[in-house]
């Protein structure tokens, strides 16, 4: 089957709310313009939440499959407001001074990055026309759609294709060393929200890391809109945490069996990718509006984005907010774990802030040489947290307890609980037998491991008087406690902090440890 399925304009009416206008094909639903039941949150999602607040947004989302139950599709809507004095041709129904409406592109792949600069480009041309009557530009982007992406996007061109201009080195430097924790947060199976002033800035990022882990974009999302993983009754929550308790977990075989058996992605490769990340009651979904508040506590677990404020303020529905803020000049981001416990499962370990700031290290490195060299470029980041991913269960798989205190003995364990680690390590996997068990980055711990937790703890606080604290008793008990090392670790750490104030777009770069 052709992977585009249909291009369709939603506008927003002034008493009738978001309603879909046009598709080409032509929409066979029972509702108004042919729109499916299946498909009937396509208009909230394709026009952002406080529409008349926005000129112009990029929204990514997934719907249930029409064709497939239980499947999902993907879509992306480019929306933009016009003065309604500017239109050459107005319909009846404009009668306010602005006129909002959205492009939107749904496929049966992930496609996101590669309709993204099209689409942007044809609803540019689409509004300046002045007269959205005219929509032959349409029907020709879904023309010149079908005949670049036929059905024959597979293997290594279709992983490729996937994952253009989605950018994990912009990941990296705008939430630091967190970005390995958002990672390890995903394996966890929790309620994460993610907030942010716009659709494009959520997809972004949110996909960014869902594109870490190996096949997951390409292959992994097909069962994963929320409206395929509701139930009728409310999932029971996660016991609750102790992070304080590292019993070892003992993972009972029979109970990886049966829910593997269960598992609709069956396709992996010999290695066990991609993992089970979101299915069977576990949603992911780079957008929701508002109109779908009332599904998230049907769900076992979910990942989702918004860019409405109310969200937010249902705390008791997410574990997890991360916020994005953007005023223009910096991108402020923040982590906030509604459970304290779930923070300690998932922090940092010494060994993990090392690999932390290899990677950032060598995006920055390659970011300000402006070069095309391999590393530090998104494909080598993908390497690095496969090998990264592959060490994880094999240390986890092996029970050697010299090697899990390097991941967190409470992540490795909470870890363990979760349907996508008994999937996997309950099926074989050839190629997983020869990973040997241990983290790359495991060595004596050392001063600049200092530097290193100062510098996670400052990007995780709000409040720059919690940095000054943070400098000022660091530095004065590292003098204490090592002398003149300790004063050293304090100097460099206050020049990182004017560097990091100072540095143009917000982005400062890891500073080396001297050799002395």
């Amino acid at each position: 089957m052709h992977p585009i399925l249909n291009v369709v304009v939603v506008s927003f009416h002034h008493k009738r709310g978001c309603e879909v206008e046009y598709s080409h094909p032509k929409l066979t639903g029972s509702n108004e313009e042919g729109l499916p039941d299946e498909w009937h949150l396509l208009p909230s999602l394709a026009l952002p939440d406080g529409v008349h607040n926005c000129q112009k947004d990029t929204i990514f989302f997934l719907l249930p499959s029409r064709e497939e139950p239980g499947k999902s599709i993907f879509g992306i809507s480019c929306y933009r407001q016009i003065d309604a004095k500017e239109l050459i041709n107005k319909s009846e129904d404009v009668t306010r001074a602005s006129v909002q409406k959205a492009v939107c592109v749904l496929s049966r792949i992930p496609l996101f990055g590669p309709l993204k600069a099209k689409l942007e480009v044809i609803t540019q041309a689409y509004f300046e026309q002045k007269d959205f009557s005219k929509v032959d530009v349409l029907a020709q982007m879904y023309t010149n759609l079908c005949d670049i992406f036929d059905e024959n996007l597979t293997g290594e061109y279709f992983s490729s294709l996937a994952h253009h201009e989605i950018s994990i080195q912009d990941l990296f430097i705008r939430f630091r060393h967190r970005a390995l924790l958002l990672f390890k947060l995903f394996l966890l199976e929790r309620k994460v929200l993610f907030i942010a002033p716009t659709g494009l800035r959520l997809g972004e990022t949110m996909l960014a890391i869902i594109s870490m882990f190996p096949k997951l974009l390409e292959e992994g999302l097909y069962f994963a809109t929320i409206g395929v993983n509701t139930s009728d009754r409310n999932p029971k929550r996660p016991a609750p945490l102790d992070p304080e308790n590292s019993t070892e977990i003992v993972i009972e075989e029979d109970v990886g069996v049966q829910i593997s058996r269960t598992d609709p992605l069956k396709s992996k490769d010999s290695c066990g990718f991609p993992l089970s990340l979101f299915t069977q009651g576990s949603s992911f979904d780079p957008y929701l509006s508002i109109q779908s508040m009332d599904l998230i506590p049907k769900t076992q677990s979910c990942v989702l984005g918004a860019t409405n404020a109310l969200f937010a303020m249902k705390k008791d529905l997410f574990d997890v907010i991360v916020k994005i803020e953007d005023d223009g000049a910096l991108v402020h981001n923040h982590i906030e774990f509604i459970d304290p416990a779930l923070e300690r499962v998932v922090s940092l370990t010494t060994a993990d802030l090392r690999f932390a700031d290899f990677v950032l290290k060598k995006v920055e490195e390659q970011m300000k040489a402006s070069n095309s060299e391999f590393d530090g470029s998104d494909e080598w980041i993908r390497l690095q947290m496969k090998n990264y991913l592959l060490g994880l269960v094999a240390t986890s798989r092996s029970d050697l307890q010299a090697a899990i205190p390097h991941f967190g003995v409470p992540f490795v364990n909470e870890w363990r609980r979760t349907k996508n680690h008994k999937i996997w390590v309950t099926n074989k996997h050839e190629d997983l037998t020869s990973v040997a068990p241990g983290h790359m980055f495991s060595e004596q711990m050392g001063v600049y491991d200092v530097y290193l937790r100062l510098e996670h703890a400052v990007n995780g606080v709000e409040g720059a008087s919690k940095v000054i604290g943070t400098v000022n008793t660091a530095g004065k008990n590292l003098g204490n406690s090592i002398g003149e090392t300790g004063s050293r670790v304090k100097a460099k750490f206050t020049n990182w902090w004017n560097r990091k104030a100072t540095a143009p777009d917000g982005i400062e770069q890891a500073e080396e440890p001297n050799s002395d």
